[in-house]
């Protein structure tokens, strides 16, 4: 597969970390990285279903019994890859929030990471197999959503405060965020496809998207709302 990490051999031997004074927690750590990287190549390759412990264990360098100690499953490593791309964009997203800028600046930052976060190669690999198992995995779906819920609480306490002093008309901010994050990631062509074109955005998508919102959402007299009203 084109692009594919690079695994780091005899990655069970712990040798050098016991020469180096390494501490086992930071070899289980690493090993742990490597089936994780083994498995996102492997469920990219072949989806969940068709995934197999025994290749993911084999690009990791290390054995079955080995990968059945970090995870009991393959939809435990599914998880933790879904996980781990949750946290990322709950962390990029506080990092765009800044309660000094007006809110439609604040929502292009925001859009733009989740943009960006949507078309990275793990995130996209892991909707595609969340969006195909969704039936044969209840479970797993329902957490998704919840982890999805989890990454957007940066931007539904800042929309709690838009609200509080007046700004945004929300009636409820938590999916209000969902509601703006779909806006901004719901598009079919990035995840089953390349990158929105020149003409399609990705700026003129967020745009569009910010515009939409906020259309809806301004408080008549905001900052910004007659800027809006005479687009």
């Amino acid at each position: 597969m084109a692009g594919s990490p690079e695994f780091p051999q005899n990655v069970e031997s712990d040798a050098t970390d016991r020469a180096n004074g390494r501490p086992t927690r930071v070899r289980s750590e690493r090993i742990q990285s490597a089936i994780l990287a083994a498995a996102m190549v492997e469920f990219a390759d072949r989806g969940l279903h068709g995934g197999r412990i025994a290749r993911i264990a084999q690009r990791a360098n290390v054995t079955r019994a080995t990968v059945y100690k970090h995870f009991d499953s393959k939809e435990a490593i599914l998880e933790k890859l879904s996980a781990t791309c949750a946290q990322r964009v709950r962390s990029t997203l506080a990092q765009a929030i800044d309660m000094e800028q007006a809110p439609a600046a604040v929502l292009r930052a925001v859009a733009s990471c989740l943009y960006r976060c949507s078309i990275l190669a793990d995130s996209k690999a892991i909707s595609r197999i969340e969006v195909a198992e969704s039936e044969r995995l209840p479970a797993v779906a329902r957490r998704s959503r919840e982890r999805r819920s989890l990454a957007l609480e940066p931007l539904s306490e800042y929309f709690e405060k838009l609200s509080m002093n007046g700004q945004l008309t929300l009636e409820d901010p938590p999916r209000a965020a969902m509601q703006f994050a779909h806006l901004v990631t719901s598009a079919l062509e990035p995840l089953f496809g390349d990158e929105l074109t020149a003409e399609q955005g990705p700026e003129t998508w967020i745009n569009s998207a910010v515009d939409v919102f906020l259309r809806g959402a301004l408080c008549p007299g905001a900052a910004g709302h007659d800027d809006m009203s005479s687009r």
